[in-house]
């Protein structure tokens, strides 16, 4: 499912100078996926976890936020049964193409929705598999464009990638249940 435009102009304005701001704070990870990417060089990445559902909001970044992941459902005319987590990530720009650690968010049933808060090259790459596998197939990939709304189920592998014509890529994460999810 993919939603383009999914705030108005004023709303993704406002959101934009709120995350891609000087004063958020990011954390450097050695490894994107916290898998086995095995210190590769530019496998590493920027984060910020805003929401995690044993400990509730954890940023100030969660009120600016959560209404994304609401928006993108109404558009769908879907109800939030469960938040399971909202992280932001930043992925800075490499000389060469990186796709990071296929993963997946979790180990329970949940979706997985991305917001694109930039342009970016650096694909999202969603593969067929649902377990662990030494040979993954692609089964979508995903451009980010600044504003828009991409969702597949959480139990699929994926993997980002390192932007090499932008100077970053940053993407929310947002991991949910439905009423419907089965």
């Amino acid at each position: 499912m993919r939603i383009e435009n999914l705030l108005g102009h004023e709303h993704y304005g406002y959101l934009l100078g709120k995350l891609d701001h000087p004063g958020v704070a990011w954390y450097f990870a050695e490894t994107t996926a916290n898998t086995f990417d095995k210190k590769l060089p530019f496998h590493s990445s920027f984060s910020h976890l805003i929401f995690k559902n044993d400990t509730g909001p954890i940023s100030e970044l969660f009120e600016s936020t959560f209404p994304i992941l609401l928006t993108a459902l109404d558009r769908q005319g879907k109800t939030l049964k469960e938040l399971i987590r909202i992280r932001m990530g930043l992925i800075t720009r490499t000389p060469y193409k990186v796709v990071h650690a296929p993963h997946k968010d979790g180990n329970v049933a949940h979706m997985t929705g991305l917001f694109y808060l930039t342009d970016a090259d650096g694909e999202t790459v969603v593969y067929n598999e649902t377990e662990e596998s030494k040979d993954y197939t692609v089964k979508e990939k995903l451009t980010p464009k600044a504003n828009t709304w991409h969702q597949f189920d959480g139990a699929h592998y994926h993997s980002s990638s390192a932007p090499l014509n932008f100077e970053k890529r940053i993407t929310l994460t947002f991991n949910y249940l439905t009423t419907d999810h089965k």
